[in-house]
């Protein structure tokens, strides 16, 4: 009681617990969390040294002080050794609230420091991922190029029921599976290439609602609620109907026996001292906000920390990647946005993705459906390719479309084809970026000064920061990512050629 009333005369309210035996301090260190330990050195069946040892087998980081009647310099020296931040004698409890005061504080630094940490590891993880999926990015995608187009190939020559059109089929299925992997990894490691629109994020969920509906089956009730004064916002909506699909199949696989899903949408504002999840630094400014909740089985805290993280999954083998959220993450730190999750065990999951607002105009949502009648007029087609297989695969697509394809293995090579053309045309430059002896981008460079009016279309396997640092000519110069199908090269060389 003493204690306490040199708290209370400081202006503290305690929450206490007193405790006289081991087993009551173990209870009460794992009942709920405490801000500071304060112990007697001496007790009937305890004592303040089997206190601290208690207190560090409970893994905690606690400021523990030891108030005792006990004088003497080596019992002091003994308990601060055993890890004891300080130890004060009853008769000079004037001592208490300055310590107590002094190691609050600095049990606030070590909390920010932790918090520093983790978010430096989660960092290093990131970085690593990145380095790793850029490291392969290239050479995989370049494979992974030559087999969808063969088996998009394959599949396109053959009727359905003839034996090997299922042999194509399942080829070109799973090179897309490994395509899709292959792109979470960037994405989570924000070196994905995107394409961002000014777009209204209740249009978006509309449009998407009926493939979300799917998904979720019958047993699982998808209700909408999208704020009429929804601001808009600048993303890349195929990306961001990715990430609503990977928070959809999250919430239906937490309720098995069937639940509720609500999407919810809101303007809102975000300043500095908000905390989120993820431990991200928060740029103040106005957002849209996106909620994702279900009533599922929820997630505790050790499960939340980790949730983010590539590869984790507290899945079955076999049933998922770990990818889906650290795809979520990227996609939104991409798009210079935060995500933040509320979950408690029982008690469902909120997920809220928050995205800038924009003042520009509305674009047009891009449909996932593609014409039939490419319209293409025997343009001629420089392609430049260092990959053989990839530089045969795309060379055949654009040639059954009636285009005039001249081949070059790299940078030099092309320049010495368009000096040989210098009477002729050539209506379309497509080139990898990065490629040996000539990249594209030099390449670009010097082949202006043969055919000026040219246009141009990049491709790589490689990651947009890599692209970035081998000099790409600014965002705004037309791009297609390996690995991609025929049909999508296709309708981006008809873009280009018809822009």
């Amino acid at each position: 009681m003493l204690l306490l009333r040199e708290l209370r005369r400081a202006d503290f309210e305690p929450i206490y617990a007193r405790v006289e035996t081991e087993a009551e301090m173990a209870d009460a260190l794992a009942s709920q969390s405490w801000d500071i330990i304060v112990s007697d050195y001496v007790l009937p069946t305890f004592s303040g040294m089997a206190a601290l040892q208690t207190y560090h087998d409970s893994g905690q980081d606690l400021p523990f002080i030891i108030v005792s009647g006990v004088a003497g310099e080596d019992t002091a020296v003994a308990a601060m050794k055993a890890g004891a931040q300080d130890y004060i004698l009853k008769g000079n409890l004037s001592r208490l609230v300055p310590a107590i005061e002094r190691e609050l504080r600095e049990a606030a630094h070590r909390q920010e420091r932790k918090l520093l940490e983790e978010q430096l590891l989660l960092s290093h993880k990131m970085e690593t991922v990145g380095r790793l999926a850029g490291g392969v990015a290239h050479d995989f995608n370049n494979l992974l190029t030559a087999i969808m187009g063969y088996a998009h190939a394959g599949v396109k020559s053959l009727r359905p029921e003839e034996k090997t059109y299922a042999y194509f089929d399942g080829i070109q299925q799973a090179a897309q599976r490994a395509a899709n992997l292959t792109s979470q990894l960037l994405i989570f490691s924000r070196h994905q290439v995107i394409e961002p629109k000014v777009v209204d994020l209740n249009e978006l969920i509309i449009q998407t609602a009926k493939m979300l509906r799917s998904v979720i089956g019958e047993d699982v009730e998808l209700v909408t609620l999208l704020a009429p004064d929804l601001k808009l916002v600048k993303v890349d909506p195929e990306k961001m109907e990715q990430v609503l699909m990977n928070l959809t199949v999250n919430a239906r696989d937490a309720m098995p026996n069937g639940g509720k899903l609500t999407i919810e949408t809101s303007n809102t504002r975000l300043e500095a001292q908000e905390t989120f999840q993820t431990t991200d630094e928060i740029c103040p400014g106005d957002y849209v906000v996106v909620a994702v909740k279900d009533d599922g089985f929820g997630m505790d805290e050790e499960i939340k920390a980790h949730i983010f993280e590539p590869f984790y999954s507290t899945k079955e083998v076999g049933k998922g990647t770990g990818l889906g959220l650290a795809t979520c993450y990227g996609i939104v730190k991409q798009s210079d946005g935060y995500i933040d999750v509320e979950s408690h065990l029982e008690g469902g999951t909120v997920f809220k993705i928050y995205l800038p607002q924009t003042l520009e105009d509305a674009s047009a949502l891009v449909s996932d459906e593609k014409e039939d009648e490419l319209e293409l007029h025997g343009e001629t087609v420089l392609l430049v390719e260092d990959e053989p297989l990839v530089r045969a695969m795309v060379a055949r697509v654009l040639e059954d479309e009636g285009l005039i394809v001249l081949e070059a293995a790299n940078g030099e090579e092309a320049l010495r084809l368009a000096e040989k053309r210098a009477t002729g045309s050539i209506d379309l430059l497509l080139t990898d970026v990065v490629m040996p002896r000539m990249g594209g981008i030099e390449l670009i460079e010097q082949f202006r000064s043969y055919y000026p009016n040219t246009r141009v279309l990049l491709t790589s396997g490689y990651t947009d920061q890599a692209v970035i640092q081998h000099g790409a000519p600014g965002p705004k110069t037309p791009f297609v990512q390996k690995p991609f199908l025929p049909i999508d090269l296709l309708h981006k060389v008809r873009e280009v050629l018809e822009d």
